[in-house]
């Protein structure tokens, strides 16, 4: 049973959510090319989604064509694709645009045709409308004048044609044609009244219509619980209001992502110096718990990373306060036991104010600069400018030594060779990343899936209560599996694992695509496991 269960659910290793960071980023193999791809979604739906895509060893004689695909309609109900054109003066990098015309789960389908062969590429994207476009002014007042111009005609013709234009050629206007002309003004002037009003309440309608369906962000009551046996975060997510994928975004559709229902990272609001990356239990549908670190008081930004059935990946947003009668202890002078695959970490405030914690606190380390790490490790961020402009495109590169000072050897961690959050230090943008993208390969697949598979619609959807309780079932198999067999379930055929590579022989480097998306500073923890254990860097980035 739960083999039957894991085979289409354990590709649904690498997910990415993101607050304030709407790109999605690819990097990987198009036939026997490696490329990375950029896709900004349109912020209104209908609209156009621009795409990006850089291909390092600059082939010749290649085309490129992408069109997006949507889970729901197939390649069936998918229109031509469209040209990628040669960017100016930038070898081996394209673009073009693409409609997005429906709300949901969708992809890019980006294809390559070169020496006669077709190479192609799925990549996720969510397509929702995040925001309601406010017409310019000017162009509201040059409508509103030739609305006007319109008016007065009509109401001209109708006059006209009520008096003026039955009157012999020659006769002298009558009292007669007099009033009707009038009568001909009110009439036309009301039927014109009466256009402009169901105008106006066909727009409203349109416009309410589209408001409903403009995409809200899941949001969560998160409390500190205090028992014998610890504290607690207990987060309850508050039901989705939004008429927008009621289907696609169901929670009881969630699935594993890194063998975890749930990615939930803790970072302390203001100075960014605490940092926790923890997976909550689920009690219920909307109910999750897990137990907390000894984590010093304050304000706690929450951020939640799910995925669903249907390839729907999202992040809860919450708040958490922590009080001052938590029992805070320091790490380094009372280990506490968590689930084997949570962590957290100290670093110094973003702000210049001194540091109040003690124990094992990082000193964050700059572009360019060798930074220690905790228990002994330090991480070098390459970088060969040490300058990061905001909407371009880069591969964050980061090197790992041992305690001895020599290049350090990689494992996996939770299937990945490496993963990253990046938050703006005023939080609107935050960001889960992977070294292969912020795409999810697990709705990759499903969507691949999904197209061979000819289906349409939604009405395969599977009972909410009986998937709930086989993923659970699923997740409990994985928890109990050792490192090494989970991580080779969970690695899948990831392309960029490959210990024989010589290119990567030492594994001892971990690299993230990534664009800034706003200009302003940035705090970017990376995390990697080294002879066994979750290391923790973190790194301070002002982008321009």
């Amino acid at each position: 049973m739960i083999g039957k269960i894991l085979a289409p659910i354990l590709i649904l290793i690498l997910f990415s959510s993101h607050v304030g960071s709407p790109g999605v980023i690819f990097e990987g193999l198009l036939g026997p090319y490696r490329v990375l791809a950029n896709i900004n979604p349109p912020d209104v739906v209908p609209g156009t989604a621009v795409v990006t895509v850089i291909i390092p060893e600059t082939p010749e004689g290649i085309s490129l064509e992408a069109r997006p695909v949507y889970w729901s309609a197939g390649l069936k109900g998918t229109p031509k694709a469209d040209p990628l054109y040669p960017v100016k003066g930038e070898i081996g990098k394209y673009e073009g645009e693409l409609w997005f015309m429906e709300p949901g789960t969708s992809s890019v389908q980006l294809m390559m045709t070169v020496g006669g062969e077709t190479f192609e590429a799925i990549i996720p994207v969510m397509a929702v409308p995040t925001a309601q476009k406010e017409m310019p002014v000017e162009l509201g007042i040059i409508l509103v004048l030739l609305g006007v111009l319109l008016v007065v005609l009509m109401v001209t013709i109708v006059a006209s044609a009520m008096s003026d234009s039955i009157r012999e050629p020659g006769m002298e206007r009558t009292v007669k044609s007099q009033k009707r002309k009038q009568i001909g003004i009110v009439v036309g002037t009301l039927v014109m009244l009466l256009i402009l009003w169901g105008g106006k309440s066909w727009w409203d309608a349109e416009s309410n219509q589209y408001r409903n369906y403009m995409f809200e962000p899941l949001n969560g009551t998160a409390t500190f619980e205090s028992s014998p046996e610890g504290n607690f975060l207990h987060l309850e997510v508050d039901p989705l209001k939004s008429t927008q994928g009621r289907v696609t975004r169901r929670i009881s559709f969630i699935v594993p992502d890194h063998g975890k229902l749930m990615h939930l990272f803790l970072i302390r609001k203001g100075d960014l110096d605490v940092f926790a990356h923890l997976h909550p239990e689920r009690l219920d549908t909307l109910n999750f718990k897990v137990k907390l670190p000894p984590l010093p008081s304050g304000d706690y930004h929450v951020f939640a990373d799910i995925t669903r059935y249907t390839g729907f990946a999202e992040t809860i947003v919450a708040d958490l306060t922590i009080p001052e009668t938590n029992n805070f202890k320091l790490a380094s002078n009372d280990p506490v036991i968590l689930g084997r695959d949570d962590t957290y970490t100290f670093s110094n405030p973003v702000s210049n104010k001194l540091i109040t914690l003690d124990g094992d606190i990082m000193i964050c380390g700059k572009p360019g600069i060798k930074t220690d790490l905790p228990g002994g490790y330090s991480a070098v961020w390459e970088t060969e400018t040490g300058k990061f402009e905001a909407g371009k495109l880069y591969s964050l590169d980061f090197a790992l030594f041992d305690p001895e000072g020599e290049p350090a050897s990689l494992e996996p961690y939770l299937g990945m060779m490496g993963h990253a959050v990046v938050l703006k230090h005023d939080g609107t943008v935050y960001i889960h990343l992977h070294p292969t993208g912020n795409y999810s390969m697990g709705s990759q697949q499903m969507l691949v899936d999904r197209f061979k598979s000819g289906k349409i619609g939604f009405s395969d959807i599977p009972q909410s209560l009986s998937f709930q309780d086989s993923i659970d079932r699923v997740v409990a198999f994985l928890d109990a599996l050792p490192d090494a067999e989970r991580d080779s379930l969970l690695m899948g055929n990831m392309v960029h694992y490959n210990k024989t590579d010589p290119g990567h022989e030492e594994h001892s480097m971990v690299s993230f695509p990534y664009a800034f998306p706003d200009k302003g500073n940035y705090r970017i923890w990376i995390q990697v496991k080294i002879d066994g254990k979750i290391v923790n860097g973190a790194f301070d980035v002002e982008v321009e």
